[in-house]
């Protein structure tokens, strides 16, 4: 559970003790990234977590939070304890080492894609100015079969890139962004190569 406790829980101590090996993997891989710990804690809790409950359960103080600059990053303490208070003692070391495995299997992956779109990337989005129609039709091609290239409903793809609603243009940093975070574990840099070359950005 993501309950706070005030209890000592010999249980929870022990599962603690017997995934650090996995807290410092995840966090050294994500960098105290939010969104990251995000989806991390909404597995473990088995239904998405509130942004505020988040914030609560790693004790970011609030004045960190400015209006219009980049989220915070959580120190590697804060997730530590986080991950601590988040244990209970229904919970055993086998569910959280399989939920930071794939999370760190995850992240692991969109490194290493990365790296090798991350220039056609930057090619795509210069070569259209940003364009969102352009940018639309791109992530359209990379939707599996049966629904390669069907267009998106109106609006998804400003929220896809988080920029705002009446936006026509995004910068190359929105666009990497939302591939990183987008790529699932079974996306190869060759998949999305050929798509990149479709659009003549590879």
């Amino acid at each position: 559970g993501l309950q706070p406790h005030h209890r000592a829980d010999p249980m929870a101590d022990a599962v603690v003790a017997a995934i650090q090996p996995d807290v410092g993997k995840f966090y050294d891989l994500s960098k105290g990234d939010l969104e990251l710990i995000k989806a991390l804690f909404s597995e473990l809790a088995g239904a998405p977590v509130p942004p505020e409950a988040l914030v609560s359960l790693l004790a970011i103080p609030k004045e960190e939070f400015k209006e219009g600059a980049a989220l915070p990053k959580a120190t590697k303490e804060q997730f530590s304890n986080a991950v601590k208070q988040s244990v209970d003692e229904t919970d055993t070391v086998e569910q959280y080492k399989t939920v930071f495995a794939s999370h760190i299997a995850r992240i692991e992956n969109s490194i290493k894609v990365m790296g090798e779109v991350r220039e056609p990337l930057m090619k795509l989005h210069a070569g259209c100015n940003g364009d969102l129609k352009k940018i639309e039709a791109f992530f359209c091609d990379t939707v599996p079969a049966p629904n390669t290239g069907k267009p998106m409903p109106p609006g998804m793809i400003n929220a896809l890139l988080s920029v705002p609603p009446t936006a026509t243009t995004c910068t190359v940093e929105h666009l990497l962004n939302c591939v990183e975070k987008n790529l699932d574990p079974t996306d190869t840099a060759d998949k999305l190569m050929e798509v990149l070359r479709k659009h003549g950005a590879a």
